[in-house]
Order: structure tokens, then C-alpha cells, then sequence
């Protein structure tokens, strides 16, 4: 096992590539009662077209497949469910799929090395059929009209539509009823033998626990044994243009108390070297907690003139792209939005800011390692985000810098965006 240390914390994780590719992280900790597992693989409602294990030309699925596949996952041959097994010991499962990756979860307090075979067992034994496939059908087309019913859901779809023109990422993660219809259990056997490959997944176990005795129980389980080492996926580039799709949405809904609204700032990563990007994309949180974080003058401010509700600041990575979202409720949407834009282009950082935010942000650092749950998903956001743990998050943060921080702000431009804003029916 290699160690690597989370540099300034006292977290130590073990890593280990097994042979058929499984990448397996530990996470021990001490003085721990819970545990908590996330076996996860980088297959998300984005990948739509791909070249399928064993096959040579590109192939395109349904939308919706990769959450439909995360449903089928839990039923199983012998006709009882995960849900029902972890439940004989009060231990807790879950799953969750988003645009890049589909995690499951097990969560407990005790019987942690049974719990943990039986995730790879299930996970590892598909079974889909003709017949539980379309009884799953009508399950999901409720879901997915209870979500065409929730504001927060509709402007997070209309945000990306308007934002992305070509990528997938325009899609409802959990598809559209005409699009599930579609899905065949062939359709999901392919997904599942290309995406669902060791090589393309990976396995951390956080908890109190002998670090060698879980590697032997994972090394030594014969559903892992047995599968073979295979090439990472191969799938299709999307030319997707710097220009938003839409600079302006206006919808007007029934659900809908207050106005929502939803800012969207396109940035490129393309001239940005891939290890430079991790440091790119918290020297602009920095710079978005200074100017519009929780305790800003900006933000007080705006309150006072009751221009701003709520504001919730959200960042990702799509392809070669950085996208900066505000995610407002406010009375007056459109004049909160041009002062955020005008705030962005006349305020200064003083250096007293970006130390106070330094200190803040270590502080925040270290104290999230002391939490299972949290540190499994960071450490997983890290693998989907950059292909890779990053180790010394600490240390890159303590030497920041205000001229390094201005350097990259002046790189900045607001000018490419994108709004969608949510009216209450009857508001004029």
C-alpha cells in the first residue's frame, strides 16, 4: 500500500491499485464508532455516447441510463434487496448518480467487513431482465414528475440549457419519460460492462478499522478475483462553443413565492495546464467568498436594500470549461444581477482579506477531515474533478497570495453569462 498524507491534517489514507485496475483507498481513523463506504464509478448521465466494451464503432444511449442503471443496480437475482440485507443491521445504503459519476454508499456502526462484501457481491452480480426493466419504467416517470414540479429543479435544468449548447450536461440527469421508454436491459448491460469495470472505478473505506485486514478482505473477495483488468472507456468529445446558448430565460411558474433566479458565468480552462487547474478554481472561490461569501460587505449590504433573499455561490468543471453560478431569490432578480457584476468589476481585495479568508479556509480544511462522510466525498470529488487525491490542499492555500489573486482576477470576465429567472405566475 502507498501512504499519502492530506497534508497539515492528521489524515493518512493507504492507496492501492488492485490487478484487475480497482483503484481501493483507506481512510483509518481513531476513536471512531461509524464507518462509511463509497464504492463509486466515472459514469454519469453525460456519457451518452461511447464505444461499448468489446465493440469498435461509437454507440449512443437514452438519457436518463446511467440514473436508471444506479436503480437497477439494487435489485437482484435472489429477490432480496441491499436495502433489505444492511437493514438486518441497522446499517444504512444509499446511491446517488450525477453528470460524471454514480457513488453507492453503506454506512453503519457495526459489521463493517460483511457490509463491505456484500457492496462488492451486489455491485458486482447485475440482473436485469425484459420484465424489471419495464416495471422500473413507470417508478422513475413518477420521480421524474415530481421533479418537473420543484422550482429548484426546473431553474438548475434551464441554468444548464441555457448556459451549454452541444453538452449533455443539458439533460436531466434522471432523463425524460420519453427517453426512459427507450432503455432495454441490453442498453443497460452495455453501460454496465463498459462503465462498471474496475479500471474505471474506485472503493474507499473510512472508519476504525486494521488497514491490512480490509485490504486482505477486498483483495481476496472472488466477485473482484474474478474480473479482468480492461481499457478505460472511450468516449465522444463534444465540440461545446465558449458563447452561452442563452443570455436571458424568463419563465413564469405556479410553485414560485418569491422570484428565482439563476447567474451563470462561462469561463474557458482550455489555455490552463491540467495541474494548474485545481489551483485556478480556488483562487477564484477566493475571490467569490471575498466579494459575495456569507460574511461580505456586498452581501450585507444588498440585504439592507432588500435587493437579496438568499445567495448561494456554486462552482464545476465541464470539460474544458468553469462555470461560476449564482444561485439567487430576490425581489428585483435583474438589478441584483448587474450589481453583482458591477461589484465584481470596481471592488479591490485588500490583502487583509485574503489573509482572513486563508485563515478561515484551513481552519474549515482540517476540521472537515474529522468527519468520515465528508473527507470519503471530497476525496472522491478530487478523482472526478482531476483524476487524482489533492494532497496539499493546506499548504496551497496558506501561499496564496493577493498578487497572484489579482493576477487571475484580471484574467476574468463576466461578460459571457447567462440568466434564468423564475417569476411567481401572476407577478408582473
Amino acid at each position: 500500500m502507498n501512504k499519502l498524507e492530506l497534508i497539515g491534517t492528521d489524515t493518512e489514507i493507504f492507496h492501492e491499485v488492485l490487478p484487475n485496475g480497482l483503484n481501493v483507498y483507506l481512510l483509518p481513523y481513531k476513536n471512531k464508532n461509524n464507518y462509511f463506504i463509497s464504492y463509486f464509478t466515472k459514469f454519469g448521465s453525460v456519457n451518452l455516447e461511447f464505444i461499448p466494451c468489446g465493440e469498435k464503432k461509437m454507440t449512443t444511449v437514452p438519457e436518463g441510463i446511467a440514473h436508471f442503471l444506479e436503480h437497477k443496480m439494487f435489485e437482484q437475482e435472489d429477490g432480496i434487496t441491499p436495502f433489505e440485507f444492511y437493514a438486518k443491521s441497522g446499517t444504512g445504503c444509499n446511491a446517488s448518480t450525477g453528470f460524471k459519476a454514480t457513488r453507492y454508499i453503506v454506512y453503519g456502526t457495526n459489521n463493517l467487513k460483511e457490509n463491505l462484501e456484500y457492496l462488492i457481491k451486489y455491485l458486482n452480480n447485475p440482473y436485469f431482465t425484459k420484465e424489471n426493466v419495464e416495471k422500473e419504467k413507470g417508478i422513475i416517470a413518477e420521480e421524474i414528475k415530481m421533479y418537473d414540479d420543484n422550482p429548484e429543479w426546473i431553474l438548475t435544468e434551464e441554468v444548464e440549457k441555457a448556459t451549454f449548447k452541444n453538452h449533455p450536461i443539458r439533460n436531466d440527469i434522471a432523463g425524460y419519460i420519453d427517453t426512459i421508454e427507450k432503455i432495454t436491459s441490453e442498453d443497460l448491460y452495455r453501460c454496465y460492462n463498459t462503465f462498471y469495470q474496475p479500471s474505471n472505478m474506485g472503493l474507499i473505506v473510512g472508519g476504525d478499522f486494521n488497514t491490512e485486514e480490509i485490504l486482505t478482505l477486498i483483495k481476496n473477495n472472488q466477485y473482484l478475483i474474478d474480473k479482468k483488468k480492461t481499457p478505460l472507456p472511450k468516449t465522444k468529445n463534444i465540440d461545446e462553443p465558449l458563447k452561452v446558448n442563452n443570455e436571458l430565460v424568463e419563465k413564469s411558474i405556479h410553485n414560485v413565492t418569491n422570484p428565482k433566479a439563476g447567474f451563470t458565468v462561462k469561463l474557458p480552462l482550455i489555455d490552463i495546464k491540467k495541474k494548474d487547474v485545481h489551483e485556478y478554481n480556488i483562487y477564484i472561490g477566493m475571490i467569490l467568498n471575498i466579494l459575495y461569501g456569507t460574511s461580505s460587505g456586498f452581501r450585507e449590504e444588498m440585504m439592507k436594500q432588500n435587493l437579496l433573499n438568499s445567495l448561494i455561490l456554486e462552482r464545476m468543471i465541464v470539460d474544458d470549461y468553469l462555470t461560476i453560478t449564482f444561485w439567487i431569490e430576490s425581489n428585483n432578480p435583474k438589478q441584483l444581477i448587474e450589481r453583482i457584476k458591477s461589484h465584481f468589476e470596481n471592488t479591490d481585495i485588500t490583502k487583509e482579506e485574503v489573509e482572513r479568508c486563508k485563515k478561515v479556509w484551513i481552519s474549515s480544511e482540517v476540521v472537515m477531515t474529522d468527519n468520515i462522510e465528508i473527507t470519503v466525498d471530497n476525496l472522491i470529488n478530487d478523482i472526478i474533478e482531476y483524476g487524482e487525491i489533492i494532497p496539499n490542499k493546506v499548504p496551497i492555500i496558506r501561499e496564496m497570495t493577493l498578487e497572484r489573486l489579482n493576477e487571475i482576477r484580471k484574467s476574468l470576465s463576466f461578460d459571457n453569462n447567462s440568466t434564468v429567472i423564475l417569476w411567481p405566475k401572476n407577478s408582473k
